[in-house]
């Protein structure tokens, strides 16, 4: 008996040993996976960029767990359909044919799942039509796992995986790691899923903010179009009426005078309106840099030279106030052009004949800014629509899109500058512009703001 007792004693303690043994030579590697597994699974809340989310969540599983193939199928609410976001050893051929709808038999499956399914033990639970129809989802794939991604029950897509060489199922605390992977993988692309709409949005907010100025900008020039008709009109009616006279003249003397200021003439009219017409294009030059020394009584000088017939139509008197040594300014050139255009057009609207428009820029040393003031004699604006005239679509003019002051408040806020309007009925609207001048860039010592008033 105490010989049994013995061999007891010594049989339990030999297969502690040889269990131990075991545990340390056969499942190391496999203890390190799950261990790297579950490591890799705090790296994912930092990446925000999708691509290199899903990326990252379909490589480090197909390493570290030695799967032949890992798929990422997510889900697209906003267009309601299922995607693919990444994959690892997926041939080429197979990602083309990948689709699913939201119909799809596999689709709802995996919906009221929870955690890892494996192909083998779902499919026991349907009859013939749907285990064929449930399968084909898999067999597209090409798994035998599909692991659901869900981030507080909100099903976000899944993960499908190939399986264990040699057909063996995952083991229970495989499945374990594998599921709370799956769980900061739901955490992760959510927040990545954020980042991409919000990018999305953006990217169209400025097409948006394209559009609209090309809209404005196609609308002030519309308004131009009559004025500049004429003005092109006049020279090539003179040029048209001078070439006529030395073509009746042509086998009769000529005295040289004569010739001499008809030719003048021609020249002279042909220089007006191709002046005409290589204003009316700065409009629609390509951006430049952003970078450009702004010279505004030069901007302000071609804005009116473009209105200049509608002015003498009506009577308009506009006065310039412009400092001669205003601090330097980079900038966009057509931006700038946009801005005094719009603003201009609007005074020349708001007067009506026989009105007055005075245009000031100076510089305001105490606050280092360059300060932009365009004051007309028209009828004014009531001041319950006041607050609004920056308002995209607003307008109090019949026949106006509303989109000049909402476009020259975005250019101007570009510049961190800033806009206001006052305006009283009966005695019209002054628009006051502030912009921070660029002098510390340019490294330039401060100036005096001397001013010369000039009547046009």
């Amino acid at each position: 008996m105490c010989t049994a007792f013995i061999a007891t004693l010594l049989y339990k303690s030999l297969d502690r040993l040889v269990l131990a043994l075991f545990r340390k030579t056969f499942f190391k590697s496999h203890m390190g996976r799950l261990t790297a597994l579950a490591s890799a699974s705090n790296v994912l809340i930092h990446t925000l960029d999708l691509k290199e989310l899903s990326n990252l969540i379909v490589n480090t599983v197909a390493e570290i767990m030695n799967q032949r193939i890992a798929v990422l199928i997510l889900w697209e609410k906003g267009r309601d359909k299922l995607w693919l976001a990444s994959s690892s050893g997926l041939p080429v051929s197979s990602m083309n044919k990948i689709r699913f709808e939201k119909k799809d038999p596999l689709i709802p499956f995996l919906r009221k799942r929870r955690g890892l399914i494996e192909r083998e033990k779902c499919l026991r639970e349907f009859s013939w039509p749907d285990v064929y129809e449930i399968s084909k989802g898999f067999e597209l794939l090409g798994v035998q796992s599909i692991l659901s991604i869900l981030c507080e029950d909100t099903w976000m897509g899944f993960l499908g995986l190939s399986g264990k060489k040699g057909g063996e199922v995952f083991s229970s605390d495989e499945i374990k790691v594998l599921e709370d992977y799956g769980k900061a993988a739901g955490f992760a692309l959510r927040n990545a899923l954020y980042v991409d709409e919000l990018k999305q949005t953006n990217e169209k907010l400025k097409d948006l903010q394209s559009k609209l100025l090309q809209t404005t900008k196609l609308a002030a020039i519309e308004q131009l179009a009559s004025g500049i008709a004429h003005e092109i009109h006049n020279p090539l009616t003179i040029i048209s009426g001078k070439a006529q006279i030395l073509l009746l003249k042509k086998n009769k003397q000529l005295d040289e005078k004569t010739l001499e200021q008809s030719l003048k003439t021609i020249v002279k009219q042909t220089k007006r309106a191709a002046d005409i017409t290589r204003k009316l294009l700065m409009f629609s030059e390509p951006k430049s840099s952003g970078r450009d020394a702004i010279d505004f009584e030069g901007v302000v000088d071609d804005t009116i030279s473009l209105i200049s017939y509608q002015m003498t139509l009506d009577e308009i008197t506009i006065r310039k106030t412009i400092s001669k040594s205003l601090p330097p300014f980079k900038g966009e050139i057509n931006e700038i052009r946009e801005v005094f255009l719009n603003l201009i057009l609007n005074a020349v609207q708001a007067v009506g004949r026989k009105g007055a428009i005075h245009i000031q820029i100076r510089y305001l040393e105490r606050e280092s800014l360059i300060e932009i003031k365009i004051q007309d004699t028209g009828r004014g604006i009531q001041a319950e629509y006041i607050p609004r005239l920056f308002n995209p679509f607003f307008t109090t003019r019949e026949g106006g899109l509303g989109l000049g002051l909402f476009i020259t408040q975005q250019i101007i806020h570009r510049y961190h500058g800033s806009i206001h309007i006052e305006s009283e009925i009966g005695k019209g609207t002054v628009v006051v512009i502030h912009l921070p001048n660029s002098r510390t860039s340019w490294g330039d010592e401060p100036v005096p703001t001397d001013s010369q008033e000039i009547r046009v």
